[in-house]
């Protein structure tokens, strides 16, 4: 009767470690958490800090500058059209402008696109950029300075944009005013764009 009992006291052992090692934990899916991501996972139930929002951008944007300064009386219309690129948190943005298109990169976050940028070798007329200026042709380096913030809604977007054009070559102003090369014209301008 001991023998018996013995081996049943060792199969009730080897069974009840069977299922102890078969009872796991449920796994924990992780992933993007936040609704407005592009990656959003609804089953997620940790965040593992993936999100993307580029899509949030995309689109065309009419317009509006609103500058202090320098730029007040040409700078006032602006079409901005942001495309994707293949890193996800970055955009394409090309800024329609009274000086022709101005293409820039932007740095995303989940509400604001920013940009700081350089561009080279620009050829603008003077009278463009300076009321009464002429049609002059210039050689300029370009600066923009921005962080834009997207709307709730993902409509609008608005903020700061700081804008630097450098001569690059002597020109003159009207024909009759003469500007030295590396002279800057600088100005900050509000601006506010609604999607298409």
């Amino acid at each position: 009767m001991n023998a018996i009992l013995k081996k049943i006291t060792i199969l009730i052992f080897a069974v009840s470690t069977i299922f102890l090692a078969c009872n796991k934990d449920p796994e924990v899916i992780t992933g993007c958490t936040d609704p407005l991501g592009d990656n959003f996972n609804a089953q997620a139930a940790v965040d593992n800090a993936t999100c993307t929002y580029q899509k949030r951008f995309l689109g065309e944007y009419n317009g509006e500058f609103k500058c202090k300064g320098s730029f007040a009386a040409v700078f006032t219309m602006a079409q901005l059209k942001v495309t994707e690129l293949i890193k996800k948190d970055e955009v394409n943005i090309i800024i329609e402008s009274t000086i022709g298109p101005l293409p820039v990169m932007g740095k995303l976050t989940k509400d604001t696109v920013s940009v700081d940028a350089t561009l080279t070798n620009i050829k603008v007329k003077v009278g463009d950029v300076v009321p009464g200026g002429g049609d002059a042709q210039v050689l300029v380096e370009g600066k923009i300075k921005t962080k834009l913030k997207i709307s709730a809604d993902n409509k609008t977007l608005t903020g700061l944009i700081g804008l630097e054009l450098i001569t690059k070559e002597a020109t003159t102003l009207g024909g009759i005013i003469p500007i030295a090369a590396g002279t800057s014209l600088k100005d900050e301008c509000d601006f506010k764009g609604i999607k298409k």
